[in-house]
């Protein structure tokens, strides 16, 4: 269950980075402002770069998994940062509870087994 539930989180996490990117590139060009589009382009890479770490984390490679812990880490940093914004909060607690629910035993446990 453990391993379901981060999955899921992390798939919703990598997929609002290249929905987000995607729409701001579209944006840009239809207003026609193309100082924004690199900032865009970035978030889009980013997205892709993060689904495929979720891939090989639902095909249970250690990189995946070893990925999304420092994925959320790198969250947690950042929302610690500016702390002030209940976003940043939101953030902070939903990515400490997947760290701490890919840390599992059962999820570990789960993820080894199945190499």
């Amino acid at each position: 269950m453990t391993f379901l539930i981060t999955k899921w989180y992390n798939l919703i996490f990598a997929t609002i980075f290249v929905i987000y990117g995607s729409v701001k590139i579209i944006l840009s060009i239809l207003d026609r402002n193309y100082e924004t589009v690199t900032t865009s382009i970035f978030f889009l890479l980013l997205g892709i770069i993060l689904i495929s770490v979720w891939l090989a984390y639902r095909e249970f490679r250690m990189w995946g998994w070893w990925g999304l812990i420092a994925m959320n880490a790198v969250v947690i940093v950042l929302a610690l940062w500016n702390i002030t914004m209940v976003g940043n909060i939101i953030l902070l607690v939903l990515s400490m509870v997947t760290i701490l629910l890919m840390l599992a035993p059962t999820t570990k446990a789960y993820v080894l087994s199945r190499r």
